[in-house]
């Protein structure tokens, strides 16, 4: 299912995939197109989304007009294309219009951050008319604000229309029961009511969309949102789309269920899945926002990918607080322990600093430093032990080590490798001469050239750059080393983001 908007409010062309079902967290820079988009998709279920959320001046022909503005649809290999016509968006081909029907949603709700207000007349605020309001809504309440007092609200049917709720906070004055109307509210409490609301009368299966709501809560409040629709969204399998520009709400959910749309050099905007926060809130928030919780010192490029894959799959296995770090790459074994030594002195206290050596360093350089009375080295490693952690191999060993294990085994499951669709085997460029041929007195170095030829032989076979292919094979490898159980990767990582 996918639609495409083009030339649409600054957007010249923007594709988005709809996501399954689950909570999804839809950010970008303003105009990149969230609220457009959203609108697009609440088209679906409501013939009039066009005209109440792209607003036009009807008796001006070039102040707020859509020309060219296009609004397509795509499921099941059919596609609509809606395009502005002055009052309405016509469909072409007129006959596919009915393909909307085709979407699996039985109803869609569009929730945005609202001040509006219902206010009961006095004379229905009388005991046979105040009702006790659900407790899906109750609940819903008292978890995201924090206070108890919600399981007590009411509400009234108002005399403007059938099922028009007032909500009503009761408290006491002396013997007698009053009540605050939604007049006393605050902004935050009533977006969350309403949101509550569309929550509690959604049907299974159903599309809600939220669009900025969390902007009138404090970010406690937005984290226990975030928890709360979490919880509903397994509940009734709902899918959620939650725009934000929230760095809270980045920032604690899963990496994998957050949507970028991104603005590339040329101005085109795409949408991008399976990102991490930092490189979102490097676009989105300030500078204030995007210092790490850690960082951690490696010695190259290579240890910087493979730490940032053992993070990952770290951060897959929790359902808590997702914590901001940077990889920092600084030079060999002594000139990461200088810069742990030294860091202390611009990087502020709050940021706690840790060293991830290769894993050559605890079985060969620390060794032969002490057998060499290094002591320089020796005493600096051991200075700061505390703050020193292994990765579990020498990077570019432990991958191509598991690649001939793999050959050795014929393997051949193993020997393949997907890049977003496409499928490398590395069986036959393992087996040529030239991949044999690499030998030498130092297995890192072999283990190198291995690596770069394998990188190589994948580019030139998907075209998939180098980097994102070396976090491709680092994740491989990091998969069949926890295949058994993840129980050493927590012993690895947990103590160092435990310890804040």
């Amino acid at each position: 299912m996918r639609i495409e908007l083009e030339n649409l409010k600054g957007i010249s062309n923007l594709e988005f995939d709809i996501p399954s079902p689950g909570l999804w967290l839809l950010t970008g820079l303003n105009g990149s197109g969230k609220t457009s988009l959203l609108a697009a998709l609440y088209r679906i279920r409501h013939g009039r989304a066009f005209q109440e959320h792209y607003k036009t001046t009807a008796t001006q022909e070039k102040l707020d007009t859509f020309k060219d503005a296009k609004v397509r649809y795509k499921i099941n290999g059919q596609q609509v294309t809606y395009s502005y016509g002055g009052k309405r968006w016509p469909p072409t081909p007129r006959s596919n219009a009915n393909i909307l029907s085709l979407f699996p949603y039985p109803s869609i709700y569009f929730i945005q951050a609202d001040g509006s207000r219902v206010e009961p007349y006095a004379e229905e605020i009388i005991p046979r008319r105040i009702n006790q309001a659900s407790n899906e809504i109750t609940d819903f309440l008292s978890s995201v604000l924090h206070d108890n007092k919600w399981n007590d609200l009411k509400f009234v049917n108002t005399r403007r229309g059938t099922g028009n709720q007032a909500f009503l906070l009761p408290y006491r004055a002396g013997r007698e029961t009053h009540y605050y109307s939604e007049k006393n509210f605050s902004l935050g409490e009533l977006c969350v009511l309403k949101l509550a609301q569309k929550v509690a009368a959604a049907e299974n299966n159903s599309l809600i969309l939220i669009d900025e709501v969390e902007m009138a809560l404090h970010p406690q409040a937005q984290v226990r949102l975030l928890n709360k629709i979490t919880q509903i969204v397994t509940n009734k399998s709902l899918t959620v789309i939650f725009s934000t520009h929230s760095s809270t709400l980045v920032k604690n959910i899963n990496r994998r269920n957050i949507i970028f749309i991104s603005r590339d050099d040329q101005g085109a905007y795409t949408t991008k899945t399976n990102v991490f926060p930092a490189q979102v809130l490097g676009e989105i928030a300030f500078d204030e926002e995007i210092k790490s919780d850690f960082i951690f010192f490696v010695e190259d490029e290579e240890a910087k990918l493979l730490l940032e894959q053992l993070c990952g799959r770290f951060e897959e296995s929790r359902n808590t607080h997702k914590p901001m770090y940077k990889v920092v790459p600084v030079g060999g074994y002594y000139q990461v322990m200088q810069m742990l030594e030294r860091s202390a002195l611009i990087i502020p206290a709050h940021v706690k600093r840790h060293v991830f050596l290769d894993d050559d360093v605890r079985t060969e350089a620390i060794p032969e430093a002490r057998r060499n009375g290094t002591q320089s080295l020796t005493d600096l490693y051991d200075r700061f032990r505390g703050a020193v952690s292994f990765l579990p191999c020498t990077p570019e060993i432990g991958v191509t080590a598991m690649f001939d294990v793999f050959h050795a085994n014929m393997n051949v499951n193993g020997l393949r490798v997907d890049f977003y669709g496409t499928t490398v085997n590395l069986t036959n460029h393992i087996m040529l001469p030239i991949y044999r041929r690499i030998t030498g007195d130092s297995p890192r170095k072999v283990a190198k050239n291995k690596l770069d030829s394998i990188v190589e032989y994948i580019r030139n076979s998907c075209g998939t750059d180098e980097t994102t292919i070396r976090r491709v094979l680092y994740r491989k490898y990091i998969d069949h080393l926890y295949s058994g159980g993840i129980a050493p990767l927590m012993e690895l990582l947990g103590p160092v983001f435990n310890a804040r």
